[in-house]
């Protein structure tokens, strides 16, 4: 390892009369980049009628990052907060924040839906930037297109592995290596990680592996994860002012084992059809504090399995074009808590359409609809439910400018943990008592977003707001100690972001986003209300990424009595090419901010509420090396 070391420092201070010119700062595509989340359309993003982020393979080889989860930090509007080594990070979309149990943002990779069976996570660390080809963000309500978990926005990985071998190592004893091959037809690679993590009691080990073969119209894949990881869990006030690298012992056992395997079958054709598979095996001690100092720790075998399906054609009709498909998928549960187990099942079967039509060359109205069809079962215990959530959308663009105005009606059904979960607790007179709730019903939100987007091949820009209402809202009901639909919510926000790319080697990015959530003047718990972040970069002999994030506005608790730290981070990505070897440093949280940015309170036996934290990593630095060769892998 020393040797890999001196020859990454090597490349990164090397000069000489070879060097090859510096490249030019890269140029903003206005217009030209197309996706196909936003409407489930192909079109440039500058036209939809949505908040909509691109993030491809070239700007993501510049940023610190290592995982999707990494690179999602860099998009505007979305929050994510990463806190227990080696679990995948926790994400937060418009003031939607599930806090590791439920997902509002749904994960997509390459057309296959990602989320876990029983609550619906997405696992944001297993796809290492190097094979991503590009990300599409959609930001605010999806469930037109996508349905359930998809109320606060989608995030769908295209990913294209090229050859290569990459070597890392950083602070905390972390070791990581990747390894990928690709022609015209086929794709392999593989990445490890071992780490003794930021905090006692927070060591991981965790390998990802895939595979696809592409002929003609038709493409398989395959892709497999292992991850061993400790949980240190929470610390106190004291706890954390007296050492926030060390973990409380009530957590000591707390440990996350899973493997997953999934699969899929596609062709692109005369239409769209996706076939999917998948199966899984989580082995998971985890502790939930009841009061200070006393916990609940229960150990839970989950094994969840699927299949489901998914198939699109789109016709063009004179001056628009509309899509027509279904979505179907059926997922088994298996739980087992000691001697308490069960199974279970959800079904799901979705109709949609979404269409586009242009009035005239200035205006254009997009519109769609979806009827979802969830059918819940466990061991004795039926739940069917039924959602409708149309969409309508219009632009106009003039001088330069493209505005839209969207309105919208998405939905979010309860999990099946939230609804069946038997993990006994104990409800201090002997007996036990379990959270979830078989009588929930979805949240269901109406939303209206408006924005305003122009700029150049130099100078980009756009600015939107937004206002959600939400019925039905799912959240732990502290009277009845279990999950209930409690109430309404309203969500307000505006986002803003900048991208520059002036003459000559220097480019970057500004962003500011507002999220209000909450009522009576007060903040949801963990939602920052203010995001700033700006990005340079520097293209030339030595290629240098600097991004600064400052949050604030953030409380651990609903009645916001206990705020939790403003922070400014800096991260900051140093890299040198020299022919097919590139050698890069990384630089998280380059000036060791100590902040927490999650947090929880827990009553006392005196109904004293007490608050916990979750310390963020100080600094991380990380050296990598890289070998690609220009010719390897497709274009």
């Amino acid at each position: 390892m020393t040797g890999f070391l001196a020859l990454a420092l090597l490349l990164l201070g090397t000069a000489g009369q070879t060097d090859p010119p510096p490249s030019p700062a890269p140029q903003i595509q206005v217009s030209q980049t197309i996706v196909v989340t936003a409407e489930r359309l192909e079109q440039p993003p500058r036209e939809s009628t949505a908040a909509v982020t691109v993030l491809g393979s070239d700007e993501l080889s510049r940023l610190p990052a290592r995982t999707l989860g990494d690179a999602l930090r860099y998009v505007p509007g979305l929050q994510l907060i990463s806190v227990n080594p080696g679990a995948p990070p926790q994400v937060s979309s418009r003031g939607f924040f599930g806090a590791g149990v439920v997902e509002y943002v749904q994960l997509i990779v390459d057309g296959v839906p990602a989320g876990d069976a029983e609550s619906g996570l997405g696992d944001w660390r297993a796809i290492p930037v190097e094979s991503i080809d590009r990300i599409e963000v959609l930001r605010g309500a999806a469930s037109s297109l996508f349905g359930d978990t998809a109320l606060a926005g989608v995030v769908q990985v295209f990913r294209k592995p090229r050859t290569q071998v990459s070597l890392s190592a950083g602070s905390f004893s972390t070791n990581r290596w990747s390894a990928s091959y690709a022609d015209d037809r086929f794709s392999a690679g593989a990445s490890g990680t071992r780490s003794d993590g930021f905090r006692a009691h927070g060591d991981f080990d965790e390998l990802f592996a895939n595979a696809a073969f592409t002929r003609g119209p038709w493409r398989a894949s395959l892709d497999y994860s292992n991850r061993d990881r400790n949980d240190a869990g929470a610390l106190n006030a004291e706890e954390l002012a007296d050492d926030r690298f060390g973990s409380d012992p009530l957590f000591g056992n707390d440990r996350d084992e899973t493997r997953r395997v999934r699969g899929a079958l596609q062709y692109r054709g005369a239409f769209d059809g996706t076939l999917y598979a998948h199966d899984r095996h989580t082995g998971f001690t985890g502790t939930l504090l009841l009061a200070p100092g006393f916990g609940d720790t229960a150990t839970r075998d989950l094994d969840t399995s699927g299949i489901g399906a998914t198939a699109m054609k789109t016709w063009t009709l004179g001056h628009g074009r509309i899509a027509g498909g279904v979505d179907v998928a059926h997922d088994g549960v298996r739980s087992r808590y000691g001697d308490d187990s069960g199974s279970g099942s959800r079904q799901r079967g979705a109709a949609f359409v979404t269409g586009e039509w242009r009035v005239s060359g200035a205006v254009r109205v997009a519109a769609g609809g979806r009827w979802d069809s969830i059918n819940d079962s466990f061991e004795d215990v039926d739940v069917s439910d039924g959602a409708f959530s149309p969409r309508v959308g219009f632009s106009f663009e003039t001088h330069g400018l493209l505005s839209y105005v969207q309105l919208s009606r998405a939905f979010k059904a309860p999990t099946l943990d939230q609804r069946f979960d038997q993990r006994p607790f104990p409800d201090f007179t002997g007996g036990t008592v379990t959270v979830s709730n078989p009588a929930l019903v979805p949240q269901r939100s109406n939303n209206l977003e408006a924005g305003i987007r122009g700029g150049s091949a130099m100078l980009a820009w756009e600015v939107n707001g937004y206002v959600i209402h939400v019925d039905d809202e799912i959240d732990f009901d502290v009277q009845t100690l279990r999950y209930a639909n409690i109430g309404s919510s309203r969500h307000r926000g505006a986002e803003g972001l900048l991208r520059f790319a002036p003459a000559g080697m220097v480019s970057g990015t500004l962003s500011y986003s507002w999220t209000r959530v909450g009522d009576h003047g007060l903040q949801f718990k963990n939602i920052a209300e203010h995001v700033a972040r700006a990005g340079v970069d520097i293209r030339s002999f030595l290629d240098v990424h600097v991004d600064v994030e400052r949050s604030a506005g953030r409380f651990l608790d609903d009645a916001n009595r206990f705020p939790l730290d403003d922070a400014t981070v800096v991260d900051l990505r140093l890299s040198r090419a020299v022919g097919p070897l590139v050698a890069s440093l990384d630089a998280n949280n380059l000036f060791n901010e100590h902040y927490a940015p999650l947090g929880y309170t827990v009553s006392d036996f005196s109904g004293n509420d007490v608050p916990y934290y979750y310390p963020a990593a100080g600094r991380s630095i990380a050296l990598t090396l890289t070998w690609a060769p220009r010719h390897g892998g497709p274009p």
